[in-house]
């Protein structure tokens, strides 16, 4: 038997016989004292006696058989008072990013000062075979592409071959005096020949000019002039549709021009219109449409020379020959050059850009359509 167990009962049987004889002896004291006449006597005298507590003589070990309470904790475990060397420390907290300091406003642009008032023009003249002509450049919008694809061929019958006439400072040819034979001095310099060229609506129908400049006219002895400018015109339905068509073409002749609506067939050589630099004695040179194959120049368009070119142009005096394509004559001679029957009232006269190609009067895609939209109209108008 387990040495506890037998502990527990001695304790417990030691206990309970105790327990009885204290029990049993004041029982005994309690019956002795209620049969005396004299401690009813006092006891009626003096009223009720408390009894005193029995001084306990022995060990009690009554409560060791009572169950613990539940109040008092049992096994309670405590936690280490030292970190576990086998716990990861914790995850530290991430630092916060400083604050950032505020975005400075941007600075304003300053104002550009506005640009100065060149003044007028100061002509600066040069040699005529000193000047450099323009570069044809690749062509980009559409007025550009339909300059270089309608570009026409020029014939030389006699007198000069065409020459460039200003540069990209804005220096002009000085031209030849009327001397010796009528190509002496300008059978061409080392720099190649140049066309201007220079587009614009007009009334529904693209209008392009194209202008060659002669460093002089001179067909025979007492006649002629130093500087010359000719020109042709080219009139086509829209240079926006896939294939634009020729409608009518003019040339310069003397102060008027040859209009043709529409052009010969044998004057067009697939969307180039020939022609030919000619004189007839007594008159000066002239052009005319021809069946017979001519050279190209090098193209460049209005908008694309440099702007000392542009207003060397709008301001130099050629002598009896009229720059045809500057400002002040580009419009007056499209007018005058108009080939169809019905008469010129509205000229558009705006510098060409993209968008007005597609706003023109005449944009359906279908070419043989365009073209009868365009003979109606000139038939209604007056």
């Amino acid at each position: 038997m387990n040495l506890y167990a037998v502990l527990w009962v001695g304790l417990a049987v030691l206990a309970s016989v105790q327990a009885q004889d204290g029990s049993h002896s004041q029982m005994q004291s309690s019956q002795g004292d209620v049969g005396s006449p004299e401690s009813k006597t006092a006891s009626q005298a003096q009223g009720p006696i408390e009894n005193p507590k029995r001084t306990i003589k022995y060990i009690d070990f009554s409560k060791l058989t009572q169950a613990p309470s539940a109040t008092v904790p049992r096994n309670v475990t405590k936690g280490p008072t030292r970190p576990d060397p086998r716990q990861e420390p914790p995850t530290p907290k991430p630092t916060p990013a400083p604050a950032s300091a505020p975005t400075a406003a941007p600075t304003p642009a300053p104002t550009p000062a506005p640009t100065p008032d060149p003044g007028p023009w100061v002509t600066k003249t040069i040699g005529h075979d000193d000047v450099k002509l323009f570069p044809q450049p690749e062509p980009v919008t559409i007025s550009e592409k339909a300059g270089v694809k309608f570009k026409p061929q020029i014939q030389i019958r006699t007198g000069c071959v065409p020459y460039p006439v200003v540069n990209e400072l804005g220096e002009t040819s000085g031209g030849l005096q009327t001397s010796g034979n009528s190509r002496g001095g300008c059978r061409g310099s080392g720099h190649g020949s140049q066309v201007y060229g220079r587009s614009t609506w007009m009334e529904g129908v693209w209008a392009i000019m194209y202008s060659w400049y002669f460093p002089k006219d001179f067909p025979s002895s007492r006649m002629g002039h130093r500087h010359d400018w000719e020109h042709a015109i080219v009139f086509i339905d829209n240079p926006e549709v896939a294939e634009p068509k020729i409608l009518a073409c003019s040339v310069s002749s003397h102060d008027g021009y040859k209009k043709y609506n529409p052009c010969p067939s044998y004057v067009i050589d697939g969307t180039s219109l020939k022609v030919r630099y000619k004189h007839a004695w007594p008159l000066n040179h002239d052009l005319d449409t021809t069946g017979d194959a001519g050279t190209f120049q090098d193209l460049i368009m209005w908008d694309q020379m440099s702007n000392d070119a542009r207003r060397a142009l709008n301001s130099v005096h050629f002598g009896k020959a009229n720059t045809p394509f500057n400002d002040g004559n580009f419009r007056p001679k499209l007018e005058k050059a108009w080939p169809f029957k019905n008469k010129f009232t509205v000229a558009r006269w705006i510098k060409p850009r993209e968008n007005e190609i597609s706003t023109s009067a005449v944009t359906n895609k279908a070419d043989g359509f365009a073209c009868i939209l365009i003979q109606m109209k000139r038939l209604f108008r007056t």
